[in-house]
């Protein structure tokens, strides 16, 4: 459903970063490899993989299209 988000980094963890695109903060799960990629930078865009469950709602953020498919 969506391809990738692009924005300003609001808030890095280890487990999650906080993307603020067009007004709107985006709590985007990620791997330690893309946290270490972005943990410098000011603005990201990460290659999303978005999970609907019956009971929640997830992004899941990735550096590069490999990664993302890895965890496909």
């Amino acid at each position: 459903m969506y391809e990738y988000i692009k924005g300003k980094i609001a808030e890095a963890t280890p487990t999650y970063t906080v993307i603020e695109a067009g007004g709107v903060g985006y709590f985007i799960n990620i791997s330690l490899k893309s946290y270490a990629d972005i943990e410098k930078l000011d603005e990201v865009l990460l290659f999303v993989h978005y999970i609907v469950r019956e009971d929640q709602q997830s992004l899941y953020g990735f550096t590069t299209k490999l990664e993302r498919e890895l965890f496909r």
